[in-house]
């Protein structure tokens, strides 16, 4: 016996709304100007990485959230235009409803991403604590954190060596706390 499934209708209401778009890989930059060149409100955040390359190490910058970005925009109006844009997979939804995301969320991301560029803390640790390098020629040894350097990634640290604390400076994310 053969039976059919009947989906309902997405859901769609109108007004400006804050959605959050998934987008195909590595395609969030271009669905950014695809969506503003058609007078839609987008917001990308975006936060700094640090890739090895080689035997190196280089600062990039890397989306927040992967495969996805926020745009404002009415969806009776502008919805088909924004969905079939090059690079877009679909809205992000739950069931038949379309995700709104609340303004409150937005205002806090905003707030947290200066520039579109989040600022994030790696470490957490305050001046005396002990901690361990991860990587590097110093890699296994214990330390005591002495500051955050400008713009939190850089730290420096107090290596006992010889008996005497010498001062080293280290990317953030090269040290954890023990």
């Amino acid at each position: 016996m053969l039976r059919l499934m009947s989906k309902e209708a997405l859901q769609i209401e109108p007004g400006l709304r804050w959605y959050a778009i998934q987008t195909k890989a590595n395609k969030e930059k271009e669905v950014e100007k695809r969506l503003s060149d058609l007078h839609v409100e987008v917001f990308l955040p975006w936060m700094r990485m640090r890739r090895r390359i080689g035997s190196r190490f280089h600062w990039g910058l890397v989306p927040l959230f992967p495969g996805y970005l926020f745009c404002r925009l009415d969806l009776v109006q502008s919805g088909k235009a924004a969905r079939y844009s090059p690079g877009v997979r679909d809205f992000l939804k739950f069931g038949n409803q379309i995700a709104e995301v609340g303004i409150e969320i937005l205002a806090s991301l905003r707030e947290r991403c200066p520039e579109g560029i989040a600022q994030i803390e790696f470490l957490s640790a305050k001046p005396g604590d002990a901690v361990k390098i991860k990587e590097g020629p110093f890699s296994g040894i214990e330390a005591i954190f002495e500051k955050n350097m400008k713009g939190s990634e850089r730290v420096a640290v107090l290596l006992d060596i010889l008996g005497r604390q010498t001062r080293l400076v280290l990317p953030s994310e090269t040290i954890e706390r023990i």
